[in-house]
């Protein structure tokens, strides 16, 4: 009898422990998504799709090239992909950030695929096919921050992005410890001269960072808006940043209508790296974004050699690429 009791107890136990172990398969991993939706996954996803950039190229820097099956449109014109992850261009193409194919997509056959809260609407329709959507809206710092912990969480990168996080810190604790002058008033252009990185832009948050002063910030203005020339000479900042791919400095230099300008007075008109990808936007390489603008601003505390090393250590660390200073524009 007691033996049977023994066994009877032993069966029960083995029953509770598989019982449990099947609530927490069930549970697994739930997120809430930057649409606000809740996702959630029997664990870790092992394949994964991208419609958006910005997700696509947080994977690689966080080591999950190897776990995508499908990227966004024009994978070939972004030069990290040609550097990290080449197999990327081989690619089926899903989409941009107006539209999806969501049936190329199945073929891919992902656990989850990543889109930008512009396309939510493809969102029930990839989950009727069974494939988790995680949606992302990284427009500031703490979005993209919050994003990078969305993306680690749902494909098991959790450590690399504590890694990333930590270095951040450490890059900026070294390198950021004065105080700012109030004087490093900053125009943050787009593509178009005059267009101008309101107040709520990540750009500005960069600019910010690096202990500079977003010029039309002080408007109160959010977003990029497009202003007039009286505008940008009214506020006459001391520095100009130009987004990589549009006006180049010579062009402003050149303008007779800016001549009055203290950037172009002091040709203190720069455009932002990299020829590898753009660091002042939301990516894991935009905190070198920071440190070169606070080289920009503040050459006595922060040198451009600094910079040219740290980006180099920076891609070794989280892309596994040796870059030279040449290569990334310096």
């Amino acid at each position: 009898m007691k033996k049977m009791t023994a066994f009877c107890l032993a069966v029960m136990m083995s029953l509770s422990l598989f019982g449990c172990s099947q609530a927490q398969q069930v549970e697994g991993i739930t997120i809430v998504d930057q649409g606000g939706r809740k996702v959630t996954l029997e664990k870790p996803a092992e394949k994964v799709a991208s419609g958006y950039y910005i997700a696509t190229t947080t994977i690689i820097g966080l080591g999950g090239e190897d776990m995508l099956t499908g990227v966004e449109m024009k994978a070939e014109t972004r030069p990290i992909y040609k550097a990290a992850a080449s197999k990327l261009l081989d690619l089926p193409a899903l989409g941009n950030k107006k539209m999806f194919h969501v049936e190329e997509c199945a073929k891919a056959d992902p656990d989850v695929v990543f889109l930008p809260v512009s396309l939510k609407e493809y969102a029930a329709q990839l989950e009727e096919l069974g494939i988790a959507t995680v949606l992302l809206n990284p427009e500031t710092q703490e979005q993209y921050d919050e994003a990078v912990q969305i993306i680690a969480k749902v494909c098991g990168k959790e450590e690399a992005a504590e890694d990333y996080f930590a270095y951040r810190k450490e890059l900026y604790d070294t390198y950021l410890d004065f105080e700012a002058d109030d004087s490093k008033q900053v125009y943050m252009a787009g593509l178009d001269l005059l267009q101008a990185a309101g107040k709520d832009m990540y750009q500005a948050e960069v600019i910010h960072d690096a202990k500079g002063i977003n010029a039309y910030a002080q408007e109160g203005n959010r977003g990029w808006q497009s202003i007039n020339v009286e505008t940008l000479l009214s506020l006459n900042p001391a520095y100009i940043l130009l987004e990589n791919g549009g006006i180049t400095s010579e062009e402003v230099y050149a303008d007779e209508s800016l001549q009055e300008l203290r950037a172009v007075k002091n040709k203190q008109v720069y455009i932002f790296p990299s020829a590898l990808e753009t660091w002042d936007t939301p990516n894991l390489s935009s905190c070198l974004g920071t440190l070169w603008c606070a080289a920009i601003l503040y050459p006595q505390e922060v040198s451009m050699e600094a910079v040219e090393k740290e980006a180099i250590d920076f891609y070794k660390q989280f892309y596994d690429i040796d870059v030279t200073g040449e290569q990334l524009g310096f």
